[in-house]
């Protein structure tokens, strides 16, 4: 009996030694396999940074969309005396939102007189938040001269936002026979209603210089303050009102002109303003 326990106890014992070396192998194999991964993992390629041109969503997002905005504008004004003047002007704006360029068409028809007109050609850069600096040429025909009708300037500009929300333009011009001045334009929108608005505008233009045969005299030659109530109603179409005080300074005498005097008037009169 004794021999027959032994041998048991040495049985069991060597069933629980292979039974060891069994889950002994097994759990080495799922350790290799677990600090093993490249049998799991795919082969990935890495390629190098492409450099190719953006393309033309992703300029639009950064700025380099082009746009066009345009506004004509046409009015009838009449002085204290009912001489009656008949002002056209379209200005237009394309390019992106650094480079554009600007185009302004004014004409001009007093009564009983012939039609006088006012051209911007302006290459626009941005320089700043809400400033663009401006660089182009103006040609102007005077239909009321005898000689020189036609001028043509270089001219120079700074256009933008000034503080407190003024649409402001100003201009140096520069042409022949030392002929140098200077333009200021300004105005502001005040909202009465969300389709009554009213803006205050001011207009100067100063001479530097002037040794042309219809010289003006140097300083302020003009200025305009005006009111202008618009209604809008749509964004399109703005018909409006204007009421303004105007000064004009008087020719200085030359061979081809006589010496006048400055002149002081009101001006009212209504328009209406396309946006497109």
């Amino acid at each position: 009996m004794n021999i027959i326990n032994v041998n048991k106890h040495v049985l069991g014992i060597s069933v629980l030694l292979a039974s060891g070396q069994i889950f002994a192998q097994v759990d080495n194999e799922m350790l290799t396999q677990q600090h093993d991964h490249s049998f799991m993992q795919p082969m990935v390629k890495h390629e190098p940074p492409s450099h190719e041109i953006p393309s033309s969503e992703h300029m639009n997002e950064h700025g380099g969309e082009i746009y066009q905005s345009s506004e004509f504008t046409s009015k009838w004004l009449s002085d204290d005396a009912g001489q009656g003047v008949w002002q056209t002007q379209l200005e237009s704006r394309i390019g992106t939102d650094e480079n554009k360029l600007f185009v302004q068409l004014n004409a001009e028809k007093t009564e009983s007189e012939n039609t006088n007109y006012d051209t911007k050609f302006m290459y626009s850069r941005a320089m700043a938040d809400f400033w663009d600096i401006q660089a182009g040429i103006r040609y102007i025909r005077d239909a009321e001269k005898v000689e020189e009708k036609n001028q043509t300037y270089a001219a120079f500009g700074l256009n933008g936002l000034a503080p407190y929300f003024f649409d402001t333009d100003i201009y140096m011009y520069i042409g022949k026979n030392q002929q140098v001045f200077a333009s200021l334009e300004t105005d502001r929108d005040f909202l009465i209603t969300q389709k009554l608005v009213l803006k205050p505008y001011l207009d100067a233009e100063v001479v530097m210089s002037d040794a042309s045969k219809y010289a003006k005299s140097k300083g302020l030659t003009s200025l305009s303050l005006g009111l202008e109530t618009r209604y809008e109603m749509t964004k399109n179409i703005m018909p409006y009102i204007d009421v303004s005080y105007g000064y004009e300074k008087g020719d200085k005498q030359t061979n081809w002109q006589d010496e006048s005097s400055s002149e002081k008037k009101w001006l009212y009169g209504a328009g209406i303003q396309f946006n497109f």
